[in-house]
């Protein structure tokens, strides 16, 4: 018999859209938002990250922090990304 695989986040019933974004041609001149799931040492490694970006050709960098790691970003997070933010990197502390 097969074991059924849960999904961590508990929002199995919805549909998920696994389409990639489309590659971009430059970094130059944009602004990356950098996610952090709110564990240690999240943030330290994003805003290395951020300046490691700039050497690459990125504007500037804007730190963002989910509410609590166990959960899924929240809506309005998303929104404020995607309003002031060219792309994102998302990344984990510990």
């Amino acid at each position: 018999m097969r074991e059924k695989l849960l999904d961590p986040t508990g929002a199995s019933e919805r549909e998920v859209d696994t389409t990639l974004a489309p590659r971009l041609r430059s970094l130059r001149g944009l602004t990356a938002g950098l996610l952090e799931n709110g564990k240690p040492n999240a943030s330290v490694l994003l805003t290395e990250t951020g300046r490691a970006l700039r050497a690459h050709g990125v504007l500037n960098f804007v730190l963002y922090q989910k509410e609590y790691f166990g959960t899924p970003v929240e809506e309005s997070l998303i929104q404020r990304i995607l309003h002031h933010c060219d792309f994102v990197v998302a990344g984990i502390g510990d």
